[in-house]
């Protein structure tokens, strides 16, 4: 099943790639297992030379930067490291603000700063940026907005977080990639079953089943219906007038 899975979304990407009139894509590496199978599928379906990826630490444990790096070398695509520590450190200060490592109105300005940072190398080489937000993160809204959730397609977003760990390991990704804890990088300590208060395993159930525990199934339906803006365009007023092209 996975193979097959693999098969056709690299069909999808290079197809949404040719159709969007663009060269390639630029996906940002966190050092995490959704991003490397997106920038490692990426460059099965468009070949290494059209892949573009960004590493950006921002305040980051060293590991997530090494754990990139061996993607990369996996790979064989292009990257970049852009550090924004000292981007993000600076916008508080012109803020007039003090970090504040544990309160995620902080954390968000982080990944913003990626999305900025990924559409200047989308635009400079008439690239597209690829989404690496799985099924499970999008139903619990498990995202930034205008942040990870900024981008111009989700290659990964039909596919639970197991289903990409089978897929990392099918494409024989760095094992430390496979087997690190998942996290959002955005807080001190920060980890994503904690922060989520259930496992991936217990969401993966559910999403596929139906079936959960009470107490986690209602988190999940709490945080569900909460995030659904996430995933919308901004809503419009319609005065209902009469226009040429609505």
């Amino acid at each position: 099943m996975m193979k097959e899975y693999i098969a056709i979304i690299e069909k999808y990407i290079k197809a949404y790639v040719e159709k969007s009139g663009a060269k390639g894509v630029v996906v940002g590496l966190s050092g995490g297992i959704d991003s490397a199978v997106v920038a490692a599928l990426a460059a099965r379906a468009l070949g290494k030379d059209n892949v573009l990826g960004i590493i950006m630490p921002c305040e980051s444990v060293d590991s997530d930067l090494e754990d990139a790096i061996k993607l990369v070398e996996k790979t064989g695509i292009s990257y970049k490291v852009v550090d924004l520590t000292k981007t993000y450190k600076s916008f508080l200060e012109d803020n007039q603000v003090e970090a504040d490592n544990t309160c995620l109105t902080y954390g968000n300005i982080k990944p913003r700063l990626r999305m900025t940072t990924l559409y200047f190398y989308s635009a400079l080489y008439n690239y597209l940026v690829a989404g690496t937000s799985n099924r499970s993160e999008l139903i619990t809204g498990y995202l930034t907005k205008y942040g990870d959730g900024g981008v111009d397609f989700e290659p990964i977003a039909d596919l639970l977080k197991k289903d990409v760990c089978q897929i990392a390991r099918e494409l024989d990704l760095p094992k430390s990639i496979i087997e690190k804890k998942p996290s959002a990088g955005l807080l001190v300590n920060q980890d994503d079953e904690t922060e989520l208060g259930f496992t991936y395993d217990e969401l993966d159930s559910y999403i596929e089943s139906g079936l959960g525990d009470k107490a986690v199934v209602e988190k999940i339906l709490k945080l569900y219906n909460a995030s659904r803006h996430k995933l919308k365009i901004p809503d419009q007023l319609n005065l209902n007038r009469n226009f040429y092209i609505r």
